[in-house]
């Protein structure tokens, strides 16, 4: 996972296939790249702080639910 060409910093979560997180980077900054995990099967991209903010850590499960569409 890199950022470059990215303009502003941003925090990452890496998921196995049963949605747990196996590895988390705060404040990762513009022309970075980050520890490889060979585990992980996706990565969230998520704004600055979030993961502080949101207490995530190493071994929780993430629930991603789809967005409601309405009409």
């Amino acid at each position: 996972m890199h950022t470059i060409g990215m303009m502003f910093p941003i925090d990452l979560i890496f998921l196995n296939k049963e949605k747990r997180v196996i590895h988390v980077e705060e404040y990762v900054r513009p022309f970075r790249i980050s520890k490889v995990s060979l585990k992980a099967v996706s990565v969230l991209e998520l704004p600055p702080h979030t993961i502080y903010s949101t207490g995530t850590q190493v071994g929780d499960k993430i629930e991603i639910t789809p967005f409601p569409v309405s009409g």
